[in-house]
């Protein structure tokens, strides 16, 4: 009788209990999630490569380090991180899995402001070609639209960059060597090529390559993007 009596107020007790874990235990789960990003999803599965500290990087909005963590991960991605510099015949091999992580990583933390897919429409727009050298003037517009070119010279420090989101859009990622004065064109314009072969920025029509390079429509959406 007596086990009887008290089992409705044990009842109770467990019931208030479990309601005043819950709450804690969705907290520290939603902690550990942004913390502790799930390293599976972002190795690479064909260079090996894991991005998940370009991506905790972006999560903090440490734009500094997260370019730099860019650079060293494409390094190792064409197995030229021991080098510290890569020619446009490695960037030729940069694996279509590695730049879509990367592009998507960028895009998703920066609000769609920056990525290489945000940067190209902007490389077309100022008269560049993806894989072709053409008059160095439209890759000076390129660099000046992307703000890598200031006062009509190149940035020459990657530390003079702008790390933060007043940025223009486009201004990162920008894989460079810690000091040039020519603004990587040669490899920057291998990498757009990359771009259109691992389909990240390209349409076909009638065999030919068309590209949106109307940044009207492109700039409104961002803008609408930011709004929400």
């Amino acid at each position: 009788m007596i086990i009887t009596d008290r089992f409705p107020t044990l009842l109770l007790a467990l019931v208030f209990s479990c309601l005043f874990l819950s709450p804690v235990l969705s907290e520290n789960t939603a902690d550990n999630t942004e913390i502790k990003p799930n390293s599976r999803f972002l190795t690479s599965p064909e260079t090996g490569v894991d991005y998940t500290p370009l991506q905790k990087r972006l999560q903090r909005q440490q734009w500094q380090e997260a370019n730099e963590t860019s650079t060293y991960l494409i390094l190792r991605a064409v197995s030229r991180d021991e080098e510290g510099w890569m020619s446009d015949e490695d960037v030729a091999q940069l694996a279509c899995w590695d730049l879509k992580t990367l592009d998507r990583l960028w895009k998703e933390y920066s609000q769609g402001k920056f990525g290489f897919s945000v940067q190209f429409p902007i490389f077309i727009n100022t008269g560049n070609q993806p894989g072709k050298l053409i008059a160095g003037d439209f890759y000076d517009d390129f660099g000046a639209r992307v703000g890598w070119r200031k006062d009509g010279q190149w940035i020459a420090f990657k530390y003079n960059l702008i790390y933060n989101l007043d940025a223009p859009i486009g201004h990162l990622p920008n894989p460079r060597s810690e000091y040039q004065v020519t603004g990587g064109r040669l490899n920057y314009t291998a990498l757009t090529k990359r771009m259109v072969e691992c389909r990240l920025v390209f349409s076909t029509f009638s065999g030919k390559h068309t590209y949106d390079t109307d940044l009207t429509h492109f700039y409104s959406s961002l803008e609408k993007l930011n709004k929400t």
